[in-house]
């Protein structure tokens, strides 16, 4: 086939066109949903622990209960049995962005799990980075004000494993890696392990400690300055085992909003993909504001991204 040759004039006005295309998407206005996540768990995850006793129930696999929140970036909890891990990772794609955990649930972590994290991330360009589940081993249920121990804390990893998992490039370039921390958790003897990480994510365990959500996040800001911090949010009562009243669901979510807004915090985690279709109020309303809410543009002084809000 052969075609006629074009006017330099044409070809111009054709790769001006094309410019102008990709500069206009590159400059889009991030939106609320853009810093939205969900703590993503294999499915039934809780049906035998925490939701048996109240006769409550989910199949909802991880990705599609992202999908039905309105959530397009998932931090994913990983178990032993999710073999073969390339055939599980399929729905994943998906997804915009995936942060895949190296320590697990109750912070377990082994090096093979790790190596296979690793070698997940370099096959799946949207595993964006890696995070530390209930990565700090003491107390979780309190606040930042309460007494602590005198001691640098125990954790699942030490600062130098930390340190070199951290400068461990993937598919040519370094992730960030995002620690969990609890209220509780607030103390000096966090400091030496969070110097080591990129992120940390923010949770209260107990929902009566969310009065003091403010104060508790003001010292983190404190204990670790130079860090991007995310704001976790329960929708479930995992320390009771009951439904989290939608009160305290609404005062997460307007205070996580009003911290995105003002870059306070880089992204707000959802938890979890596992209590997705149970029937529970405070994940429909949340399900609910996320569709209100979640293309509304963020203003200029919204935290630039980074790693885990671009």
């Amino acid at each position: 086939m052969t075609s006629k040759k074009q006017p330099p004039t044409t070809i111009l006005l054709v790769s001006a066109t094309v410019a102008l295309f990709w500069v206009s998407l590159d400059l889009r206005a991030e939106t609320v949903r853009d810093r939205l996540w969900i703590w993503g768990r294999p499915a039934g995850i809780y049906n035998n622990t925490h939701f048996r006793a109240l006769g409550l129930r989910s199949t909802v696999e991880p990705v599609n209960g992202a999908e039905q929140m309105g959530i397009r970036n998932v931090m994913f909890i990983a178990t032993e049995n999710l073999k073969p891990l390339e055939e599980y990772y399929r729905p994943f794609e998906r997804l915009d962005r995936v942060y895949w955990s190296l320590v697990a649930a109750g912070g377990g972590t082994s090096l093979a799990a790790r190596e296979a994290a690793f070698a997940l991330a370099e096959k799946h360009k949207n595993i964006v980075g890696f995070i530390l589940d209930d990565f700090f081993h003491e107390p979780n249920a309190g606040n930042a004000a309460d007494p602590g121990p005198d001691r640098a804390f125990r954790a699942s990893l030490t600062p130098a494993e930390l340190r070199a998992i951290r400068a461990r490039p993937v598919r040519g370039a370094r992730v960030p890696l995002m620690s969990v921390i609890y209220t509780a958790q607030v103390k000096p003897g966090a400091r030496a392990h969070l110097a080591e990480v990129d992120q940390i994510c923010l949770w209260t365990w107990r929902p009566e400690d969310l009065k003091n959500l403010e104060a508790n996040f003001a010292a983190l800001e404190k204990l670790a300055p130079e860090k991007e911090l995310l704001l976790g949010c329960y929708m479930f009562d995992f320390h009771r085992n009951k439904p989290l009243p939608v009160a305290l669901m609404e005062k997460q979510v307007a205070l996580g909003r009003e911290w995105l807004t003002s870059g306070r915090i880089a992204g707000i985690i959802f938890l979890s993909t596992g209590t997705v279709g149970a029937g529970l109020e405070a994940v429909d309303w949340t399900r609910q504001w996320i569709h209100t809410h979640g293309d509304d543009p963020l203003p200029a002084a919204a935290k630039p991204a980074t790693a885990a809000s671009q």
